[in-house]
């Protein structure tokens, strides 16, 4: 039974997503963290990761036939690095915090203590569990017009977003062409506790600076490293 508050919380969130005839509880169970039912003792309620397991497939359906009709001229393997780069846990945790989900998640005290409403996993996790409810409650056309119009403010540029997916590789293959040389990646910082760091990576190549990044993982850092360094390069007309 959900409480007169947490009713009231939902009902904001349906409004400003207009989702008027979703089934509530659902909902709850989309936005609940199983620390929260830990906490409280209901172990054996549900909390969102059956609901995520389904809106994962749901939202990479919906994307993969976007994908499929928008770029006519590419094969498998730009459509899936394009879809990769659409779904990954990065991307959909900053589209969870354009709708201000991170209020709406049911989570448990010590996790919430620990910064986990801003957690990129239980972000990411938490939308696609939304993604699960909506196709659930609502169906599967419903679902994919709500997440069209979630990606419809989105730059999904094909050539731009393989430009950044294959970043590392792309200024390999520059530094290379050039004197064989490769960049090197170097760890100039690192924050935060063990399970939640931000790290930050420089690129240097003939030990000079390309570029920095910072990222919740020493890759994803290299890569936005990567990426800054070919934007410096492509503005010197050097690629």
């Amino acid at each position: 039974m959900l409480s007169a508050a947490r009713k009231k919380l939902l009902k904001e969130l349906i409004n400003k997503l207009e989702l008027k005839s979703i089934d509530c509880n659902l909902l709850d169970e989309a936005l609940t963290h199983p620390s929260f039912n830990f906490e409280v003792n209901r172990e054996n309620s549900p909390d969102y990761e059956r609901l995520e397991f389904l809106g994962d497939s749901v939202l990479r359906l919906v994307i993969s036939n976007y994908l499929y009709d928008k770029y006519e001229e590419y094969d498998e393997g730009k459509l899936t690095k394009i879809r990769s780069y659409l779904v990954s846990d990065n991307f959909i945790s900053k589209m969870a915090l354009t709708i201000e989900l991170n209020k709406y998640i049911n989570i448990g005290e010590h996790e919430e203590k620990d910064g986990g409403r801003l957690k990129e996993s239980i972000l990411a996790c938490s939308i696609e569990a939304l993604f699960g409810s909506i196709y659930k409650s609502l169906g599967y056309n419903f679902a994919k017009d709500f997440i069209y119009k979630m990606y419809s403010s989105i730059d999904m540029n094909g050539e731009e977003i393989l430009f950044s997916y294959n970043s590392k590789e792309i200024l390999q293959q520059y530094t290379q062409g050039k004197n064989k040389d490769l960049p090197v990646y170097k760890l100039l910082d690192e924050k935060g506790l063990a399970h939640n760091k931000t790290y930050l990576v420089s690129v240097e190549y003939e030990n000079k600076e390309l570029g920095r990044g910072e990222g919740k993982t020493k890759k994803e850092a290299e890569k936005i490293a990567a990426i800054n360094a070919l934007r410096l390069l492509r503005e010197n007309k050097e690629i």
